[in-house]
């Protein structure tokens, strides 16, 4: 019946209680031990001790004479321990009630609980089930209906139906029985049928799932019928031995464990949806459809859990979820933790089948990231090629802006003119030239937008004050830059940056389907320079507001996005040439409120989606830190030897990871 499937998810009946009326008031033992609810009992024994005598009751307390009601029993709901056997919902609650007539009816004096069924007691028995919190009602037995007992038997079963419960009973073991007409049976569920959506028989197959000869049959109720392996199948006797046992006895108790495990794991439903969903994910056997011999097919368990609705329609799910999938997210963002970040917000929801059951659905993709990165591409930018006449004092920088003519030395040459309008004063331009960049390792603050733009500049200096201006652009055409500075005698400078961003937000960027929109950056960046002897101290402040104007429903910005980097730099000569250390930490969001309307439930059947507007900071928590070693030299006045190594702590913005790279480069002239 395939009920591994459900015990590996945790489901095991637990919190469900199932009533078997059988021949047994269970006592505790090991296999049903803190289980068997306080409920239990045995039904009044009514009877008369000879034709004149007055009616008298009797209790047959605790117990099992036959141990049928044992047997029965187990199969529903005997502990998984490790000994024996085990129930189908091994952790469910039994309520145990006893409807046994007495061996003899003596004279005088104590009875003895016989093996035959009390009919009387039947219809109060199943009342007293419902009454008594029970789910699922498992009676292994069958009787001829008598005019004495209708009227109660069909009252039990509304009491079933009225309660959304379920009843389950065995058809007869007698080869060619019906087990329905002319029976209680027929009484509780009517030939009307009206209760027919509340009951479920269950029938016995063998273990090559062949039909047993001597098996009776449902009759008009075929479609309400569940075949379950109950023939040569363990069981416990009433001392807890294992014991091997046959019948369609067996088969009722093994369809209520299968129906107390769905309702653990979805109490919402009744009886009436649960035995629905029972016949229609059974495995049909025999010749195609409902027969009489195996009904609508054998019981499924895990069919049963797995949820229900045409293919298609779980297709159409997965492209509710994939959307979000479409996602990369950049370093600002936190690279991978907030990518995860914003998985755990929109990577799942609940659907619904057809039968109103929700499951659980996740993306089969994640939220792309995308990290900063070393830029080791960086060094090799085109940047602007200086003329050649140079003091043999300057050498190249590795952390800083390059030092040097050499220093940025490129093998795509820009075209630059420069030229000096006054004594003391020089203006260059440029164009074809690395715009926004740096060079070493750590490279721009920003290069995780933009790892590289091109474009023209225009700089003046004079008096120890400089003013310049450039603009460029990203290879696709999607980012441009526009920057004017200024830098006083001080040694301090203030630079103003101007970033648009088509179709993404500070280098995150989606897929089709999802805009986020298009993004414009303003940053201010504070430089200072202070030399100490022969050490030269730069620092670098940068703080950015990014505004983000048309992006998708389904992701936008509540508010403007702020964002802090910063550099410190140090270069000294050494060994003939200069050192360099630098520590910088790249563009990193401190505030990025955003919103995301979040799958909830996706009704499977109609296609129907339901959102919720869910808020959250995709401001990472971590901040990366990269720490940059460097020594460069002159060689014979016409190359230039550079080479260094960068470690990022938190790289990506994303704790503990780490990334390292280095270089080695070798120019001549």
């Amino acid at each position: 019946m395939n009920a591994q499937y459900a015990y590996d998810r945790g489901i095991t009946g637990k919190g469900v209680t199932i009533a078997i009326i059988d021949s047994a008031n269970l006592e505790e033992q090991p296999e049903f031990a803190g289980r068997i609810s306080s409920d239990s009992k045995a039904m009044d024994f009514r009877f008369a001790r000879c034709g004149d005598c007055p009616a008298e009751t009797y209790d047959f307390g605790k117990g099992d004479t036959s141990g049928h009601g044992t047997a029965v029993t187990a199969i529903a709901a005997a502990a998984k321990d490790g000994n024996g056997i085990h129930g189908v919902a091994y952790d469910a609650t039994i309520l145990s009630i006893r409807t046994v007539r007495a061996k003899e009816i003596l004279e005088s004096g104590p009875l003895e609980p016989g093996g035959e069924v009390n009919e009387t007691a039947l219809p109060g028995a199943i009342t007293y089930a419902v009454d008594k919190g029970a789910f699922v009602i498992s009676m292994s037995l069958n009787g001829r209906s008598g005019s004495d007992y209708s009227t109660e038997y069909r009252t039990a079963m509304d009491h079933v139906r009225v309660n959304d419960r379920l009843f389950v009973q065995s058809v007869s073991n007698w080869n060619g029985d019906d087990s329905f007409a002319g029976t209680e049976t027929e009484v509780m569920v009517g030939s009307d049928f009206a209760n027919k959506h509340w009951f479920l028989f269950g029938i016995r197959v063998d273990e090559n799932l062949r039909a047993v000869p001597t098996n009776g049959n449902p009759g008009a109720l075929a479609d309400r019928t569940l075949s379950v392996v109950a023939n040569n199948i363990k069981s416990i006797d009433t001392a807890g031995n294992v014991i091997s046992v046959d019948g369609n006895s067996f088969a009722a108790p093994a369809i209520a464990g299968a129906a107390a495990l769905l309702k653990q794991y979805w109490p919402k439903l009744g009886g009436k949806k649960i035995s629905r969903i029972l016949l229609d994910t059974a495995r049909d056997l025999g010749e195609p459809g409902v027969d009489k011999v195996f009904g609508v097919g054998l019981l499924d368990i895990e069919n049963a859990l797995k949820a229900q609705a045409p293919a298609a329609s779980f297709a159409a799910a997965g492209q509710v979820l994939a959307r979000y999938s479409s996602v990369s997210l950049s370093a600002p963002f936190g690279g991978s933790a907030g990518a995860a970040r914003l998985g755990a917000a929109v990577g799942s929801m609940s659907v619904l089948d057809r039968y109103g059951r929700d499951f659980a659905m996740h993306s089969d993709a994640s939220i792309g990231a995308v990290s900063s990165g070393l830029s080791t591409g960086g060094l090799l930018a085109p940047v602007d090629a200086r003329p050649m006449n140079f003091d043999r004092n300057e050498r190249p920088g590795l952390v800083s802006s390059a030092v040097g003519p050499w220093g940025s030395a490129r093998p795509t040459r820009p075209a630059v003119v420069s030229f000096s309008p006054a004594t003391g004063h020089a203006v260059t331009l440029g164009t074809n030239i690395a715009v926004g960049q740096a060079s070493g390792l750590t490279g721009s603050p920003v290069r995780s937008i933009a790892p590289q733009m091109t474009g023209s500049s225009a700089a003046w200096s004079g008096g120890e004050w400089s003013i310049g201006a450039a603009s460029g652009r990203s290879r696709d055409g999607r980012i441009a830059q526009r920057t004017v500075s200024f830098a006083a005698p001080i040694g301090l400078g203030l630079e103003l940056s101007d970033i648009r961003e088509r179709g993404q937000v500070l280098g995150a960027s989606a897929g089709d389907g999802f805009d986020l929109g298009d993004a414009r950056t303003t940053m201010a960046t504070l430089n200072a320079t202070r030399s100490i002897g022969k050490l030269v101290l730069i620092g670098r402040g940068s703080i950015t507001s990014t505004k983000v104007r048309g992006e998708s429903d389904l992701l936008r910005f509540d508010g403007p996005l702020i964002g802090t980097a910063f550099a410190l730099e140090g270069a000294h000569p050494l060994w003939g040439g200069r050192f360099t250390l630098g520590l910088a930490s790249p563009l990193r969001l401190e505030r990025a409120p955003a919103i995301v309307s979040a799958p909830v439930t996706y009704d499977l059947m109609s296609g129907s989606l339901k959102t919720r507007a869910h808020a959250l900071d995709l401001a990472p928590d971590a901040r990366e830190i990269d720490l940059e070693l460097g020594w460069s030299a002159w060689l014979l006045n016409r190359a230039a030897l550079r080479l260094g190594v960068a470690h990022a702590f938190n790289a990506g913005h994303v704790a503990n990871a780490s990334d390292t790279a280095g270089f080695v480069i070798f120019t001549i002239r």
